[in-house]
């Protein structure tokens, strides 16, 4: 599908630079107004990556060293190191992968539709995507999961389509190994050059070039994987991703789960919580929380089954206003009410999208692995709004492509009609 818009590659590219100026300005200027406050998850955020930029040592507000995912803090650490710890530095990390992230967007879907009207859409939409702005006004993983998530679907494009397809496959795998470490919601990622690698095989009518592939993927995350599983290895004496997929399975599988957030206090083993997490340690405490959580689900597989169903559900629930909302104050209804609408937009026009012809089957098959895998990861623990911001970029680039197509036919009908 080639651009009816008749505009030059270099007036593309002053766009897609006006573009990503925009989203960068809107994200500085909701980290200003909004002043959030450093604390929770950002402050432990905050804390790993001052900790190691300036004593060599990961560690959060609690003392432990692998219990949040680290990969967002490893990211911000250099600049902390370089620019000093502070706030400000974060949100201008924040920004620079604001700016890989919506170029990432205009590459996928140029890539994808072979339209830079379509490029440059997708990365407009992002731009005023308002959970994209919230996420980055403060330190929040999705920051840098979503560029890497963005960043595999290009190299599962590249494999599929046989564009370098070793090195796109290796450098597939690095990116899952770096999405590993900033969150175990990517594990299933992988299903994207999965497919990719079937849609290799098929086309090259032998199976060499995806088992190639396939090896390259596999060393690719190796090399990001090995250092880090090293690392913790030392830091807690057992080399594991993170502490806290233990503790997240539990909380979202104990008597008193509901599918979303349950605060570990409010559950069974809340009683002396801290006291046992400090006697155990970090390892034999996830080992304990893991335990319980299995144990619990092969005494209730119904109910835990009722439950990741339920997890499934609310992780495409609208964010929806409650009563804390309505009473907060009319700017805030306004922006939750234009924030449901664009999600709305984006997930019906995203899958009507996967029916379109404009865009390629590998594309679709490759977008479709990649949604549900995230999607199902989901099931294990528990679900947070936040948690589906990741994969919504993808659904994003799938649902501008059809409304690209017909707005490039008004335009040239309009501008056909006036010439005539």
């Amino acid at each position: 599908m080639k651009s009816t818009v008749f505009v030059s590659n270099e007036r593309w590219r002053l766009i897609l630079a006006l573009i990503i100026l925009c989203a960068v300005v809107m994200r500085l200027a909701a980290a200003w107004v909004l002043a959030q406050p450093l604390e929770s998850d950002s402050l432990s955020y905050f804390t790993m990556a001052q900790s190691l930029a300036e004593r060599g040592e990961l560690v959060d507000i609690y003392g432990q060293h692998v219990f949040f995912s680290a990969g967002y803090p490893l990211f911000l650490s250099p600049f902390f190191a370089i620019f000093g710890s502070s706030i400000g530095v974060a949100l201008g990390v924040n920004a620079v992968l604001c700016v890989i992230g919506t170029w990432l967007i205009y590459r996928l879907a140029l890539t994808i539709s072979s339209n830079r009207f379509a490029g440059a859409l997708a990365a407009a939409a992002y731009a005023v995507w308002l959970p994209g702005i919230w996420n980055a006004t403060m330190l929040a993983k999705e920051n840098l999961s979503t560029p890497l998530l963005l960043a595999i679907a290009l190299c599962a494009i590249d494999v599929a389509r046989n564009k370098r397809p070793i090195r796109a496959a290796m450098v597939g795998g690095l990116l899952w190994g770096a999405a590993l470490v900033t969150g175990g919601s990517a594990l299933l990622l992988c299903a994207g050059i999965a497919i990719a690698l079937l849609v290799l095989w098929r086309a090259q009518g032998f199976f060499a070039p995806a088992l190639v592939g396939g090896l390259g993927f596999l060393v690719g995350a190796a090399v990001m994987l090995a250092p880090w599983l090293y690392a913790t290895d030392q830091m807690v004496g057992r080399p594991v991703l993170t502490t806290n997929a233990a503790f997240n399975l539990y909380l979202g599988n104990n008597p008193a789960a509901t599918g979303k957030f349950v605060s570990i206090a409010d559950t069974p083993m809340g009683r002396n919580w801290e006291a046992t997490r400090l006697k155990l340690g970090e390892v034999g405490n996830a080992d304990r929380l893991q335990a319980e959580a299995m144990r619990w689900i092969r005494e209730n597989p119904a109910r835990a089954a009722e439950l990741a169903a339920c997890k499934l559900v609310y992780f495409w629930q609208p964010n929806l206003m409650d009563a804390e909302d309505v009473g907060a104050s009319k700017a805030f209804v306004l922006i939750r009410l234009v924030e449901v609408i664009q999600y709305g937009l984006i997930v019906v026009f995203g899958l009507a999208a996967l029916r379109s012809r404009l865009i390629a089957s590998d594309a679709k098959w490759i977008f479709a692995a990649m949604i549900v895998g995230f999607w199902l990861v989901h099931a294990a623990a528990y679900i947070i709004t936040r948690y589906r911001d990741p994969v919504m970029p993808l659904l994003i680039v799938l649902a501008v492509i059809p409304v690209a197509k017909w707005l490039e036919q008004f335009i040239l009908r309009r501008i056909t009609r006036h010439a005539a």
